[in-house]
């Protein structure tokens, strides 16, 4: 739909009562805000878990959260009709799940001698834990079930309502603050335990509780636009390489918004009247970073 430059400064200014305010006020504006919020929260929560966990392989992507939401998702989908008639019911589901794998982290995280590099491979096995258990599901659904939930797991910015956005909006706020009152204490943390401990800093109860929080967050952005993986491994990466660890979660989130957008826009144009789902996208832009990480790791 052709929209001037004209037209759309009108819609956004005077919200002119006009086909250009419809798409722009129910269909782009929502829609952008959300691949802003969304990539800024993943990016945010990826460059927390890689400070804790002393990973630069870390995420919510990798730590199994959206394997564990899309079972989640999946599981509501297949016992949608019986038991679930709640227009929210498959995000509420997809969050519930991934609590469940953010507890088991938690769990394995408590245990003596867990090093960050167990969390990483846990995260790893609760993914792959997930993965089977939506197959199962797959396995027995119906072929409208099935395409019900291979749409939801394709990562779609355009799905979200303006209270799911503010929604999103409220729990990022809340996280960055809570995140940038420990910052201080996330710097000391990259010397060493050890060290940050005799300047004062509980480092597992910070591990915990940051990783907790960011697995809330990143659970409810993917419970509301599905799976959108690498993102919180890439952004964090960019971030450090072009600002440097100074400002470090302001910049995670503001390249991880900048990503998705741009993401959302070639989903849209690559292949002219047809959308891609930006999760296809972003996965062609991060799993030449996650080789190049590895790579590098073992160099």
């Amino acid at each position: 739909y052709n929209i001037s430059v004209y037209e759309c400064l009108k819609a956004l200014v005077f919200k002119a009562n006009s086909n250009s305010e419809l798409v722009i006020w129910q269909m782009r504006l929502p829609e952008a805000l959300t691949a802003i919020l969304a990539g800024g929260g993943l990016a945010l929560c990826g460059a927390v878990l890689q400070i804790v966990l002393k990973n630069p392989l870390a995420s919510p992507f990798t730590l199994g959260i959206s394997a564990s939401s899309a079972f989640g998702a999946a599981l509501a989908i297949f016992f949608g009709s019986a038991f679930f008639k709640n227009p929210y019911a498959v995000s509420f589901s997809a969050f519930l799940s991934s609590l469940v794998a953010t507890l088991i982290i938690v769990f394995i995280s408590k245990l003596k001698n867990a090093s960050n590099e167990t969390l990483i491979l846990s995260g790893v096995a609760i993914g792959s834990l997930f993965s089977a258990l939506l197959a199962i599901l797959q396995y027995f659904s119906s072929d409208t079930q099935i395409s019900a939930i291979i749409f939801w797991m394709f990562g779609d910015c355009s799905r979200t309502t303006y209270s799911e956005i503010f929604l999103i909006f409220g729990l990022f706020v809340v996280a960055f603050l809570f995140f940038l009152s420990k910052s201080i204490d996330y710097k000391l943390l990259q010397f060493g335990d050890d060290h940050a401990r005799s300047l004062g800093v509980n480092a597992e109860n910070l591990r915990i509780i940051s990783m907790v929080v960011s697995s809330l967050l990143s659970a409810s952005i993917v419970a509301f636009v599905g799976i959108i993986g690498f993102v919180g491994l890439v952004a964090p990466h960019i971030a450090k390489r072009l600002i440097g660890s100074d400002y470090f979660l302001a910049s995670s989130a503001i390249i991880g918004a900048i990503i998705l957008i741009l993401a959302d826009i070639i989903a849209r144009n690559i292949l002219g009247n047809v959308v891609l789902p930006v999760g296809i996208i972003t996965s062609f832009i991060g799993a030449p970073v996650f080789f190049y990480l590895i790579i590098r790791g073992k160099r």
